[in-house]
């Protein structure tokens, strides 16, 4: 119990600018990796992953051809980023990352056609459908992401990443492959088994830093669980 007569001293709180600029600094690391990651991917679109024309000996229909690329491959990584950041910051922060990364990406794009340092961007990049396509489907797996582990955090500690990073993956997939214009047959049915496995690994693997980075980053105040 208190004692009357003793007064009390008021706790000063951060003011708005202070609290705008630890969040900036905060954003900082996540930005920068998921754009890093992305830009990995994007550069890699094209190198076809000759090991998964192994599968064929497996299944005749599971012919990867010439879709499965080591950008493809290297996707899933931004589930690991948003995993972290989730866990450190929690989703408000990392939604506005993941906003961010889109809006500078978007920037260097509309910098590079305004420079002529891309002419043809259906040409040089991609059509404008599969492009719109790839967007569509990776913000709305960076969304269920996120979600998925703000939802699943807890205990135990490996629940949320798994799942996150697993459920994000068939989003991506799904979202991008059920698109108007892409082909059902069963070349279809064959890449969704495909990418459904590679996000599983991904979620699988990625554990393994994960568990490994849980003592030096821990969740700040009000974040608890995962």
């Amino acid at each position: 119990m208190l004692d009357r007569g003793v007064d009390r001293v008021p706790v000063s709180r951060p003011g708005f600018f202070s609290r705008l600029v630890t969040a900036l600094a905060r954003l900082v690391a996540p930005v920068v990796a998921l754009c890093t990651i992305l830009a990995i991917a994007f550069f890699l679109r094209d190198v076809p992953v000759e090991q998964g024309r192994h599968l064929t000996a497996l299944d005749s229909r599971l012919d990867t051809g010439d879709w499965l690329t080591w950008g493809l491959v290297v996707l899933p990584a931004v589930f690991f980023v948003l995993n972290l950041t989730s866990r450190r910051y929690g989703a408000a922060l990392t939604l506005t990352a993941a906003f961010i990364s889109w809006l500078l990406i978007g920037g260097i794009a509309g910098w590079a056609a305004h420079e002529g340092i891309v002419t043809d961007f259906a040409a040089e990049i991609a059509p404008y459908p599969e492009a719109a396509a790839v967007v569509g489907a990776l913000a709305t797996a960076q969304l269920v992401n996120i979600l998925t582990f703000d939802w699943m955090r807890g205990i135990p500690w490996w629940k949320a990443p798994f799942l996150a990073a697993l459920i994000g993956g068939i989003a991506f997939s799904t979202a991008f492959n059920m698109r108007p214009t892409a082909p059902w047959d069963d070349g279809m049915v064959a890449r969704l088994i495909v990418e459904g496995s590679l996000y599983f690994s991904w979620a699988l693997l990625q554990l393994l830093p994960t568990g490994m980075m849980r003592r030096t980053l821990r969740p700040l105040p009000g974040f608890g669980g995962a």
